[in-house]
């Protein structure tokens, strides 16, 4: 509890230092990926967000005595969330396309680099 409270009391300073207000249902916490320290609504207890400073996916923690259950989203921002969803997962396609695009690419161009090989290794 005390170092939650240090977290909260470190976050909110840097929160002021941006012009920003840290509310005490604010749930902070750092990425996992960079160790930046982030900041959200504790209604985004449990969504996966991406990091703001290195775009990784975070997993939002639920705060120790809080169930889901405990959330009051009313069905407009169960709406939003299941939007912000599709649009992270359509994300998520694009960039796994993106990759079997690039690793065909590298896998073509080892191909040729493996028959330059052979052919030099072939007039030795």
């Amino acid at each position: 509890m005390v170092e939650a409270n240090q977290k909260n009391s470190e976050a909110r300073e840097a929160q002021e230092a941006a012009g920003s207000d840290i509310r005490d249902t604010d749930i902070v916490f750092d990425c996992p990926h960079c160790g930046k320290s982030l900041v959200i609504d504790y209604r985004g207890a449990g969504l996966q967000i991406d990091c703001s400073s290195c775009g990784a996916s975070v997993l939002v923690p639920i705060p120790d005595g809080m169930e889901l259950t405990d959330l009051d989203l009313d069905s407009g921002e169960i709406l939003k969330q299941l939007f912000a969803t599709r649009r992270n997962y359509q994300k998520a396609e694009l960039v796994i396309q993106d990759l079997k695009t690039r690793l065909n690419q590298l896998k073509e161009a080892l191909a040729a680099m493996q028959a330059v090989v052979s052919e030099g290794l072939g007039q030795s």
